[in-house]
């Protein structure tokens, strides 16, 4: 996130192409509302002509982008309502309407005005982005303070993934935030606190229904929003900075989607945001060449971890007590080895594309953490 310093005839340059970005958008999902469709090349050919007429001074990069925001619009509200978009929202841009360039500290925007070079506040974090490349960005205006931020997407080529390290798995619950297969804990208990008073106050807020609530509501939803972001980014990166170099996690997609799920449940699910954490582990595992994997979460919590007998009333609460080998210990913590378990057996599978072969000469295989590495003079890949 990029901090602007704008002068004056910028500032106005950057105001007027939000207020001809949202024109932009309010037509273009006013013909698809109409019309029945979120279909983008059949709103590009019937508004793009008559919006460039309307607002020739207008980047046709930005037409275009504002009209795949309207669709997108259109598809998320499945045709039923007009999607409407505030006067200053922010402006998506692609990579011809904007140039960000964070080696010599500015950035060149397309606006009304044309091409605009604006200088940003450098800060330190900056410096390892410097030879990534920018895939997109956002134009952000934040009327509290009146100020301008970029948000800009990087990426990078990864390191080779390393595959043949140790294994760490991780499971993510309501009482303990994540439990790892090493036998570390990440109790909730302090941020359970904390968020249960940002529901308190939410709650004696929208009681009032007054302006004055409404507006503080608001404020709170951005600090509450924060603190979480910044929780599951302070855990991933513990996590992601240990020894280890596979990460498995369980594939939670469509978890709050479950009939049987209590409701009081499925809300406690959705107030943490568990696949934020994963999308950052993921990011930070990459950056430093390692890798995540997701595993069925089928059974996990009621499979031993020691002998592999299935049952549901191997766990009770919060204990898991196998019922044929007696192995007694912490139910997340069992869970947590099932996953490493299930994430060893994905790795270790020969990929679809690789090739398969053997000779008939000696060959000798050696397993390293469940990991196939072969010892054959004559092939260089494959297994024998």
């Amino acid at each position: 996130m990029l901090k602007l310093r704008p002068d004056a005839e910028q500032r106005s340059a950057l105001l007027g192409t939000m207020e001809a970005y949202t024109f932009a958008f309010n037509a273009s999902a006013r013909w698809g509302f109409q019309n029945k469709t979120y279909n983008r090349f059949a709103n590009h050919h019937s508004t793009y002509y008559e919006i460039r007429v309307e607002i020739p001074e207008l980047n046709s990069g930005l037409v275009q982008a504002a009209r795949d925001c309207a669709c997108e619009a259109l598809k998320r509200a499945k045709l039923k309502k007009l999607p409407s978009r505030k006067k200053y929202a922010a402006i998506r841009f692609n990579k011809n309407a904007a140039r960000v360039v964070l080696e010599y500290n500015f950035v060149s925007l397309s606006t009304i005005a044309g091409k605009i070079k604006i200088q940003f506040f450098y800060f330190d974090y900056i410096n390892k982005f410097k030879e990534w490349r920018v895939v997109s960005s956002v134009l952000i205006y934040d009327k509290r303070v009146k100020d301008f931020f970029l948000g800009v997407s990087v990426e990078k080529r990864t390191q080779p993934e390393k595959l043949n390290g140790s294994i760490l798995g991780i499971d993510r619950g309501l009482k303990n935030i994540v439990v790892t297969s090493d036998n570390r804990f990440f109790n909730s208990k302090k941020l359970n606190g904390i968020r249960g008073r940002y529901a308190h106050n939410r709650k004696e807020l929208q009681a009032k229904g007054t302006r004055s609530a409404k507006r503080k509501l608001r404020k709170l939803s951005g600090r509450e929003r924060r603190f979480i972001a910044c929780e599951n980014h302070k855990l991933s990166k513990v996590i992601v900075n240990g020894n280890h170099s596979v990460f498995a996690l369980e594939n939670l997609k469509g978890i709050t989607c479950q009939r049987k799920m209590a409701v009081d449940m499925r809300s406690r699910l959705n107030q943490w945001p568990l696949g934020q954490f994963a999308e950052f582990l993921t990011y930070k595992a990459e950056e430093l060449g390692k890798t995540v994997v997701y595993v069925d979460p089928f059974w996990t919590s009621r499979k031993c971890s020691r002998c592999g007998y299935e049952n549901k009333d191997n766990r009770k609460g919060s204990e898991f007590k196998c019922k044929v080998c007696g192995l007694q210990l912490n139910a997340d913590l069992n869970a947590a080895r099932n996953i490493a378990d299930a994430g060893r057996s994905c790795i270790s599978r020969l990929l679809v594309n690789q090739p398969n072969a053997s000779c008939d000469e000696g060959c000798t295989l050696k397993w390293d953490s469940g990991v196939a590495e072969h010892r054959c003079k004559y092939l260089t890949v494959g297994y024998c």
